[in-house]
């Protein structure tokens, strides 16, 4: 009996030397799988660190008797495509995920402009294994990622010229637009809003496209109401664009500049205009200095009492110049 046992005892030694001395494998491809990925933040936007956030979750569900409710040991991986850049460490490890618990992971990808408009796929990897397994099983996950471009409309050096205009009169808004973005923008265009506009009279200008970084000026003539009272005014100036890839998603921009709205002042009428004006005016001057040299006086009698002086002093004149001569 003794013998039994010791024959025993040397086969179940035997057999845990064995199983120690035998290398843990990874079973590929857990079907179905024990894990479920979601992903959010997979559209990226080129020039940016455009954050991610991974969600797997411990989902196995099987009809056995005796299901393993949790996973050990788990390694989780990601893998993104090139020109793509991950910005930090790609592994995490957690000791134990239960069944129906979800672990989040957070990372940056870099996307470049020469990314915009593609799409490009990476991967979650995810080893463990179960209680009571020797060898681990792996699932791997696809997951997917866009790049797109990024518009910023800017406004900038918007004036209104003349600032101040008389109820009826025009003026001149100009300005520069600009996408300080790594995307063209298109269908861009340019409208006035104000009160004091006159109605009827155009009030937009259309651009069209504008490229990224070069500035794009624009004016525009625009007509104000006849019935208007002095004051100041505001005039809104809004541009719109859109992105050719997400036209239903277009960019606005608006500045607000203001315009002066005043009477003109009349001039009353000088003593020249008063006195007749015009040639008759410019003969009233004359006779005026000719009065001065004769007579030494610069106030103007009436006009029959000037002419009458200023003829006979003209005869005395010449009569003298005669009898000298």
């Amino acid at each position: 009996m003794n013998a039994v046992n010791a024959f025993r005892n040397w086969v179940t030694g035997v057999l845990v030397l064995l199983l120690l001395l035998t290398p843990i494998s990874v079973v590929q491809g857990q079907n179905p799988p024990h894990l479920t990925v979601a992903l959010t933040g997979q559209t990226l936007t080129a020039g940016f660190n455009n954050t991610v956030t991974i969600t797997a979750t411990n989902s196995y569900s099987t009809k056995s008797v005796y299901p393993s409710t949790a996973i050990y040991d788990v390694d989780l991986a990601v893998s993104v495509p090139t020109p793509l850049q991950m910005l930090g460490d790609n592994h995490w490890h957690y000791d134990s995920i239960a069944l129906q618990q979800s672990v989040i992971i957070s990372f940056q990808v870099y996307a470049p402009t020469a990314a915009i408009g593609n799409s490009y796929q990476g991967s979650v990897t995810l080893t463990y294994r179960q209680l009571g397994d020797i060898s681990y099983t792996q699932e791997s996950h696809s997951i997917s990622f866009s790049v797109q471009g990024w518009i910023n409309l800017m406004l900038y050096g918007v004036q209104v010229t003349p600032s101040v205009v008389s109820p009826g009169g025009n003026a001149t808004v100009s300005g520069n637009l600009l996408t300080s973005g790594n995307l063209a923008a298109y269908n861009a265009n340019v409208t006035i809003k104000s009160e004091a506009l006159a109605p009827g009279t155009p009030a937009s200008v259309y651009l069209g496209e504008v490229d990224p970084n070069i500035p794009r000026p624009f004016s525009l003539l625009v007509n104000f109401k006849k019935n208007l009272t002095e004051g100041t005014y505001s005039i809104a100036v809004i541009v719109s664009a859109i992105d050719t890839s997400r036209p239903t998603s277009p960019y606005n921009s608006q500045q607000t500049s203001q315009v002066q709205i005043k009477k003109p002042v009349v001039q009353p009428p000088s003593e020249s205009q008063r006195e007749g004006g015009g040639l008759i005016g410019m003969i009233l001057e004359i006779l005026r200095y000719l009065w001065g040299v004769f007579t030494g006086s610069s106030s103007l009698p009436s006009p029959p009492t000037l002419v009458y002086s200023y003829f006979s002093a003209t005869t005395a004149f010449i009569l003298d110049a005669r009898h000298a001569g």
